[in-house]
Formats: C-alpha cells, structure tokens, sequence
C-alpha cells in the first residue's frame, strides 16, 4: 500500500515546473489540466491491458475525488487552503 502525503511544497513545486513549462499554468485550473492530461497519457502509454488501464484510471479519479471531499471539507464556508496538508491511500487493485 502506497502512502502519499501532499505537501505544500510539492505542489507549489510541480506548479513552478508547470509555470516554466508554459506560464499561462499560474491558473490553477490550468496547471489541474496539465496535471490531468500527464496522468492520463501515462496510463494511455503503459504497457498494461486495456482493461487494466481502465482500471487503474478509475482508481484515480476516485482518489481525486477522495482527495478534493477531504480538502474542500476541512474547511466548511472557505476555499481550500493550499497551504493545507492533505494524505490519502492509493493502492492500484
């Protein structure tokens, strides 16, 4: 079971790369849909099954999902806060 435990720093840091990249990734909507399209092409390029992909790219949106719920419900009647610590558990079946 992989742990993933999400830093400020880290994603100000990915943010940063993305920004280099193409500066229009200040957006953070934007940079999310970067972020989202390298996800995407990495399963799309594994040398995995179809069906497996499948798989593993419904695992991770339900993680995202999991992840925005835990975010945007620590704080009730604010917008997340970035600088906030957010973990959660991914484990591909």
């Amino acid at each position: 079971m992989t742990e993933i435990v999400l830093k400020p720093e880290l994603i100000k840091g990915l943010q940063k790369v993305l920004v280099d990249y193409e500066p229009a990734n200040e957006d953070p909507i934007l940079a999310a849909q970067y972020l989202s399209a390298v996800v995407g092409s990495i399963i799309a390029t594994s040398n995995l099954p179809k069906e497996q992909q499948d798989e593993i790219l419904n695992q991770i949106l339900d993680f995202i999902r999991y992840v925005y719920k835990q975010q945007t419900q620590a704080i009730p009647d604010k917008k997340p806060d970035n600088n906030q610590e957010a973990f959660g558990t991914w484990k591909p079946k």
